[in-house]
């Protein structure tokens, strides 16, 4: 699986592979050996925690390409990630017709569909070692504008909501949260406000 995920990684470009060449060569062991002590299958949220403390801007590069590969849905939409911590992301949105509305402005599912992605992404981070599955049960969002241009959605996530959610997770295998998310445009208005309720389940890995 390792070597799959690499492999579709540097097809993508020339451009791609000239950004990681260097860091993958020298993060390549160490990738394999943090995977296999976790006892977990490489994932977009992986490979970009792993790939951040070679460099932060190949780790946000990879993730992107890697979100336009592996998510049915939202595959196409060209969402990138402008910044991923412990406890924040940024996603951009493109402005590209597949976006848009027939009106050329941004599809309220298109912000919606990243929000979620946004959401599932900065909380993976945190992912225990098994089977993490994260469920949005509850949705509601706010517009404020229209918009013809990339949009920008933005989530933190406060420690103490973390380790409440893990000390659940780890008692008793499920867990739920709520989430707020902004959008914003290159100036920094507002565009929209999203709300989701998450449901968590975890699976311990056996043995």
């Amino acid at each position: 699986m390792n070597q799959q995920w690499l492999t579709i990684l540097m097809s993508k470009g020339i451009e791609l592979e000239q950004n990681l060449r260097q860091q993958l060569q020298t993060a390549k062991e160490g990738l394999k050996s943090q995977l296999e002590d976790r006892g977990i299958r490489l994932s977009a949220a992986d490979l970009a925690a792993l790939l951040e403390e070679v460099s932060p801007k190949a780790s946000h590069a990879a993730l992107s390409y890697a979100l336009d590969i592996v998510r049915p849905f939202s595959a196409g939409m060209g969402l990138r990630i402008s910044r991923l911590s412990d406890t924040q992301v940024e996603m951009v949105i493109p402005s590209r017709t597949r976006n848009f509305t027939e009106t050329n402005h941004m599809h309220e599912g298109a912000i919606t569909t990243a929000a979620i992605e946004a959401a599932k992404l900065l909380w993976m981070r945190h992912a225990p070692i098994g089977n993490f599955e994260i469920t949005v049960t509850r949705l509601e969002s706010e517009f404020f504008k229209e918009q013809s241009e990339d949009c920008r959605v933005r989530m933190e996530l406060p420690e103490t909501t973390r380790e409440v959610v893990l000390a659940e997770l780890r008692d008793h295998r499920e867990a739920k949260a709520e989430a707020e998310l902004k959008v914003f445009d290159n100036n920094e208005q507002a565009v929209a406000e999203l709300r989701l309720n998450l449901s968590f389940k975890h699976t311990p890995v056996i043995g």
